[in-house]
């Protein structure tokens, strides 16, 4: 068997020179930057005018462009319902290809109001729309430092936005970058907005390589003051390299791309967004570099430093540049992709996303190749921490001499000079799927659920179950190692990875160091195996894991009652599991993702109020005959009007507590009880506090 180095493209070196390039503004250009003493609020609906000095509630401007004009810095804008579009003569910024423009200055814009109702943003019924018509870009923000410009973005549906690369010219012209949204250094606060069905289209050209796409959605370059992402819906945005002699063009970030940009993100969902590299009927090659795709959903590059919580990555897909008569483009993170970044990501969902190679002649092994059906990562320190990555695919391109390689359906990661980490813990990879292209030679591949490729990797309550190869002569079933990588697996399952006789649950070639402590395999064809060394194997112990209900179309790998991975973990130091609740139930804690809990608590807050819900596990709790809801809160906080703690609900498993003080912390579990009032089992505990606020989230399936 033969495995096969990635080779990345090197299309960063170019991008600082197109932060420059794309925008020369002279400091005549620059608005004052000095803050206003009292800023203004201005006001605009599609039923006003933009004549004279519009902005006021009796007489609002028509267009956002006009209310920036007539605005100063550090003013707000309030924006009423309805479609708001690019009007030709209304603010000429930055050569006016964008429908709202913040060039060098300061502003708030809000949408979500109406003209009887200036006093309360609600976008959901309110539907402010800032639309691109496939003709302009959304949104452009640009500052020649990083503190001369923000912009704040609340309550909006970006939608239809475009920006399409020259047919010639240098990479400034023919690269594209940010359909939706393009913010070059400065600061950005996006919140509760709905990017949807805008692209960035790299041009075709008669040159040796078709120009780059990027951020299809949103793009952000050098913003080192900060980006902040809170309840955004990424949905149906497009990245599209264009055509080239030799080469197309890459496709980068189809909902996201980032480039040198200090991130936080909260409440996103990627879904159905896609990264498309540009064809060529050339060698395929320029610069050393394939037409290669990365991250369908998004991409951090370079110096990004991005901490996200909450987020999901769906029905995304990355797809290699075709070269019929050469090599053909890779793909690299169906769901998402880092290079020379640092990601960290808590609460994330990857599923059902796509890399896959591109088609071509492939004469050469590393060409159409399809990594990190869900992530892609290189030269990156990858953190993530309760995640679940289900049913994604990492496809090789079809070739006529040489198939494309599939590798990692799950995770790929490379580190080719062994200073970066990949950090895994509480993350279930499950069902996922690696597979070569059709026709020509095989060079190899595999990792149905994590492929490693060199560097660092630490893993601790991780569950591999069932993920799957496409064919002989992959190897890996839920790992594959190469390259001299060093991996660390701890209080971890790897169960029923059984595609192919000969292969094993972990694969690592010679030259790779794999450290096992306290790791439950159970129902493989073999545990461990390919030649590399493997410590700490006398640890490992078997039995079922009893998962709730594996495979499609539920993919729940968490472990019922009765699992071997139960109280396993004795020495364990993490203290919550996949879903976020306590692994301190009773005894040790359990081994895998999952903290195997009789009964699961959730509770929704509201104005004086929480109702509490939960789900009791029937085969433990057969002796029931009551469940307790235990409350306590603190001295100024009311106590709750259905009774004192602990209140019997009988067999119910659901109230509403009612009386309660907003913004005050109540601690809350249940206690499931036989007629001998003998505790059956305890559910987790959950400290929230009412409230009176009304938050609009998008709604994340898990």
């Amino acid at each position: 068997m033969k495995f096969t180095s990635l080779k990345f493209n090197l299309a960063y070196l170019f991008f600082p020179l197109l932060i420059f390039a794309t925008i020369v503004l002279t400091a005549s250009n620059i608005p004052n930057l000095v803050a206003q003493p009292d800023a203004s609020i201005h006001y605009v609906a599609t039923t006003g005018s933009d004549s004279g000095s519009c902005g006021t509630q009796a007489q609002p401007c028509q267009t956002i462009q006009q209310a920036i004009s007539n605005s100063s810095n550090g003013d707000t804008i309030l924006v009423a319902a309805g479609t708001y579009t690019r009007t030709p003569g209304i603010g000429n910024c930055l050569g006016g290809t964008a429908v709202v423009c913040i060039s060098g200055a300061h502003r708030t814009i809000i949408g979500g109001y109406t003209t009887s109702n200036w006093t309360a943003s609600d976008p959901t019924t309110n539907v402010t729309i800032i639309d691109g018509q496939n003709a302009h870009r959304g949104v452009q923000v640009h500052g020649l430092s990083a503190d001369v410009a923000s912009l704040v973005l609340d309550g909006f549906t970006i939608q239809n936005g475009r920006y399409q690369g020259a047919s010639s010219g240098d990479d400034g012209d023919t690269f594209a970058f940010g359909g939706g949204m393009l913010a070059d250094r400065g600061s950005v606060e996006a919140r509760n907005l709905i990017v949807k069905d805008n692209s960035a289209v790299g041009g075709s050209t008669s040159s040796d390589y078709g120009g780059a796409a990027a951020g299809g959605g949103l793009a952000f370059r050098a913003n080192t003051n900060g980006v902040t992402l809170e309840n955004i819906t990424f949905e149906d945005n497009v990245v599209q390299g264009g055509s080239g002699n030799n080469r197309g063009g890459f496709a980068i970030g189809g909902g996201l791309y980032t480039f040198q940009v200090e991130i936080t993100g909260n409440n996103l969902t990627f879904t159905s967004n896609d990264a498309l590299a540009g064809s060529s009927n050339g060698t395929g090659v320029s610069g050393n570099n394939n037409s290669d795709a990365q991250g369908g959903g998004a991409a951090f590059q370079v110096d990004t430093v991005a901490n996200f919580t909450n987020i999901t990555f769906t029905e995304n897909q990355a797809i290699g540049g075709d070269t019929p008569n050469g090599d053909a483009g890779g793909s690299f993170g169906g769901g998402f992709f880092a290079e020379l970044a640092d990601v960290t990501m808590s609460d994330i969902y990857v599923a059902e996303n796509l890399s896959e190679g591109g088609d071509g002649n492939n004469p050469n092994a590393g060409s159409a190749l399809g990594d990190g059906g869900g992530i892609a990562a290189t030269r990156s320190n990858l953190t993530l921490d309760r995640a679940v990555i289900v049913d994604n695919v990492a496809s090789g391109g079809n070739g006529t001499v040489r198939a494309g390689a599939g590798g990692g359906g799950g995770i790929y990661y490379a580190d080719f000079t062994e200073t970066t980490t990949m950090r895994l813990t509480n993350v279930i990879i499950g069902n996922n799927l690696s597979e070569m292209g059709d026709t020509g030679s095989t060079p190899g591949g595999g990792g149905g659920g994590i492929f490693v490729n060199w560097g660092n990797v630490v893993m601790d309550h991780v569950t591999i179950a069932e993920n799957r190869l496409g064919g002989s002569p992959m190897q890996g079933i839920g790992m594959v190692i190469i390259n001299g990588a060093e991996v660390t697996i701890s209080n971890s399952i790897f169960a029923d990875l059984t595609d192919f006789a000969s292969a094993t649950a972990i694969h690592a070639q010679p030259g790779n160091s794999v450290t096992l402590d306290n790791n439950l395999f159970f129902n493989n064809n073999f545990d461990t195996g390919g030649g590399g060394t493997f410590t700490g194997e006398g640890t490992s112990f078997t039995g079922d894991p009893m998962f709730v209900s594996p495979g499609a179309p539920d993919n729940n790998y968490r472990i019922n009652s009765g699992s071997a991975a139960i109280d396993q973990a004795a020495g364990s130091t993490v203290t919550t599991d996949v879903d976020n609740q306590s692994r301190s139930i009773s005894g040790a804690p359990d081994v895998g993702a999952d903290e195997y809990n009789p009964i699961i608590l959730s509770i929704v807050p509201s104005n004086e109020a929480l109702g509490v819900n939960w789900v009791g596990d029937t085969n433990l709790l057969l002796s029931l005959d009551h469940y307790e809801v235990v409350v306590s809160q603190g001295g100024s906080a009311n106590p709750p009007n259905e009774g004192p703690s602990p209140i019997d609900v009988g067999t119910d498993t659901s109230i509403a507590l009612t009386g309660l003080s907003n913004d005050q912390t109540y601690t809350i579990y249940i206690e499931a009880k036989d007629g001998a009032n003998t505790v059956l089992g305890t559910s987790n505990t959950i400290q929230i506090a009412p409230t009176d606020d009304i938050v609009y989230l998008p709604v994340i399936l898990r």
